[in-house]
């Protein structure tokens, strides 16, 4: 137990004048009664108190003070607690930025949702979590290292925004490869604090991977125990492939060579499997609430324990003292 106002203490050295003042007033009254001999002869016309209820009430009021002077002292109790300490995670965004990300069929795009996503992340970042970004098309590009300022990533959102030519092409397996490159080059930096941090790829995608070469990188990432949670993007209806677009407004479609526009359907068959092989989720990126679920899952509920601190826990006790004052009173008034 602490006190704060440990000042309120001097109070304690007017308790023993006090009882000594009742002692007297209580050995004055007993005095008194002893001139009267018996008390017998006054039961009819008087209440004859029992004699030792002059000490009992003095000790009451006597307590009260006491506990008054303590309840002004403010009386806490200290205990402590063990509070779970998160993991730090590192999380790496592998954007899917070809034509296809482009189509409309997703508001505002399937590329704009998918930005959104990855806001909704950088909300619920905590302080020692870190976000890297990569994009790809035909190959990839790291645009952002692991950093603990989300404004490193939004950054390049409104450069994304303003492509006119969307490179062709969509190669998974280059993105993982160059999210790979990310976590070697920090662990080679911090060697030490490598194994004190979770590490997570997000990909987020239509599925259209043309190219093909994503089962090897694939195996070095599940060999390094990293989860790859998915995001498909785009519709089962589908959408055409924007390859010119002014002002983010397409002006020109990816057509076959008769001159009809080829349409780009959400491809989820991949992104399962990417998301199954590497102990993680599939997500729907059109649903908010897959998307909100996602974010729980990956860095509040689902986020693993690194170790516990103790905390030193402070409750208030005055207000105990201040009733156990009020009742010695009314006690010794009525007794």
């Amino acid at each position: 137990m602490e006190f704060v106002r440990q000042e309120a203490f001097w109070l304690l050295w007017v308790i023993p004048l006090l009882g000594l003042l009742w002692v007297l007033g209580v050995w004055h009254q007993q005095r008194m009664r002893s001139r009267f001999g018996n008390l017998r002869n006054l039961k009819a016309i008087s209440r004859i108190s029992w004699s030792g209820r002059g000490w009992i009430r003095g000790g009451l009021f006597l307590l009260s003070l006491f506990l008054l002077a303590m309840a002004l002292a403010q009386p806490r109790m200290v205990s402590q607690d063990l509070r779970a300490v998160p993991m730090p995670t590192d999380v790496v965004f592998l954007l899917d930025i070809s034509p296809s990300m482009y189509a409309n069929d997703m508001d505002p795009n399937r590329l704009g949702r998918a930005e959104q996503i990855i806001q909704k992340f950088l909300l619920a970042k905590q302080p020692q979590d870190r976000y890297g970004l990569v994009v790809f098309h035909y190959t990839s590009v790291v645009l952002s290292y692991l950093t603990q300022d989300p404004q490193n990533v939004l950054v390049y959102f409104d450069y994304l925004n303003q492509v006119s030519e969307p490179e062709l092409g969509s190669n998974m397996g280059s993105a993982l490869t160059s999210a790979l490159r990310v976590i070697a080059l920090d662990d080679a930096a911090n060697r030490q604090k490598a194994t004190e941090r979770r590490r997570v790829f997000v990909l987020l995608s239509d599925g259209d991977d043309n190219i093909g070469e994503w089962i090897e990188p694939l195996a070095r990432v599940v060999a390094k125990s990293i989860p790859i949670y998915t995001f498909g993007l785009g519709t089962a209806n589908g959408s055409y492939v924007p390859l010119v677009l002014a002002k983010g407004k397409p002006m020109k479609y990816l057509t076959t060579e008769a001159g009809v526009r080829i349409i780009s359907k959400a491809q989820s068959r991949t992104m399962r499997d990417i998301a199954e092989l590497t102990k993680a989720r599939f997500f729907r990126g059109e649903d908010n609430k897959q998307v909100n679920q996602a974010i729980e899952e990956l860095l509040l509920r689902g986020r693993p324990v690194a170790g516990y601190q103790a905390y030193s826990v402070r409750q208030d006790l005055y207000e105990r003292f201040l009733w156990a004052a009020f009742v010695c009173m009314i006690l010794g008034i009525f007794i």
